[in-house]
């Protein structure tokens, strides 16, 4: 949901701006109050799947936003039009937690990740092709339609969901919302050190990818020149790294390879890329054929690395694994964004390049860091092998 209700709205942005007169360069909230509704929907949403069960919970979800997606196409001033993305934003977290906690119910090891690495694929198709569906869409008719076109994936993925999707927690292991209980499901999530640690490692290895999709417009079309099609074509193909890799993480963990191992690869493999980018900047040698190849590869080493890294968080947390895998989602969504805001803090004052890259190289070392912080954990046996 998130890249269908993010990427494929871009192209719309300067005609929504265009039709409301108090929405003059405003057009960006829009993507605020999405991502801020979806960042505090995994806090709420969690007990909820914890207490009334995954399948209702998620078609709830989906029903509130193909609703959302609708008044936002029938939106008849811009305030109306935020308040109903921060609600999208909400009923999309929802969406995108449960799958996690439906396979942690359902699945063991490596099966697991292999399911994981199965909803990565497509989380990793959606950026490819929602900008192009949004662009299209924008030549045949108007924004309002791109918020039409989402409420209707809404309903069809709710109508399939409806006749396929079955529960998969059982009414025994529900658990209350009993505010104490609540608080008790959130003491035990945040007191799990490994649950911890390996959510701050997605959450900073998503911020790398984050820094770079936030900062990649004004490196490849503001310095270096490329035409906006050059640059969705670009953009596209590196996204194809995820999908790539988290197919090779499936086909991994099918074949018992330990999650430690694939995680260790990703993240030596960032670290690498990120550097090397950094590098760049004071050899002169930023240009489109050096940098994009260590993008794609930046890219690939977070889809290998997120499904294993889900999978060893959520592990050790199954009676609570809604709660927990709500503030997994909700820690990424805030790292996501403090990237995107250091872009946008620190560019104007410096290479556009450098901040994209030394950020990426940061956020990439950060990750590397905690996994060292967890090696002794792993190595006296509190971790959760594959």
């Amino acid at each position: 949901m998130p890249p269908l209700s993010i990427d494929m709205g871009l192209p719309g942005l300067p005609a929504i701006e265009a039709s409301f007169a108090d929405a003059a360069g405003r057009g960006p909230l829009t993507l605020s109050l999405f991502l801020a509704g979806f960042a505090i929907s995994p806090l709420i949403c969690g007990p909820l799947a914890d207490r009334f069960g995954r399948r209702a919970t998620l078609l709830d979800g989906l029903l509130l936003f193909s609703i959302a997606a609708g008044a936002c196409a029938l939106a008849p001033s811009f305030t109306v039009l935020l308040a109903f993305r921060l609600l999208q934003g909400l009923a999309a977290g929802a969406c995108a937690i449960l799958p996690f906690a439906i396979v942690r119910d359902l699945f063991e090891h490596g099966t697991a990740r292999h399911k994981l690495s199965q909803i990565a694929a497509v989380l990793g198709i959606a950026p490819m092709i929602a900008p192009v569906l949004g662009g299209w869409v924008m030549t045949v008719s108007d924004w309002r339609t791109i918020y039409a076109a989402q409420a209707a994936v809404g309903l069809i993925l709710l109508i399939v969901g409806a006749i396929s999707l079955e529960e998969s927690q059982p009414v025994e292991k529900r658990r209350s919302l009993n505010p104490k209980q609540l608080i008790e499901s959130y003491r035990m999530v945040l007191s799990d050190r490994i649950f911890v640690g390996f959510s701050l490692l997605y959450a900073f290895a998503f911020a790398c990818m984050f820094a770079f999709i936030s900062g990649a417009p004004s490196v490849l079309i503001g310095s270096l020149g490329l035409s906006t099609t050059m640059f969705a074509l670009l953009f596209g193909l590196t996204s194809c790294g995820v999908l790539v890799a988290s197919l090779i993480s499936g086909s991994l963990g099918r074949r018992h390879v330990a999650s430690r191992k694939i995680i260790m690869a990703g993240l030596l493999m960032m670290i690498a890329s990120a550097v090397a980018a950094v590098a760049l900047v004071p050899a002169s040698a930023v240009t489109t054929l050096s940098l994009m190849p260590l993008m794609a590869l930046t890219i690939f080493s977070f889809g290998l690395l997120a499904p294993s890294t889900n999978h060893e968080a959520l592990q050790n947390l199954p009676h609570v694994a809604g709660a927990a895998a709500g503030v997994m989602r909700c820690m990424q969504m805030v790292m996501g964004a403090f990237a995107s805001a250091m872009i946008a803090v620190f560019e104007p004052f410096g290479h556009p390049a450098l901040v994209m890259t030394g950020l990426m190289a940061g956020m990439a070392l950060a990750a590397g860091a905690i996994y060292l912080w967890l090696l002794p954990k792993a190595n006296s046996g509190q971790d959760h092998r594959a």
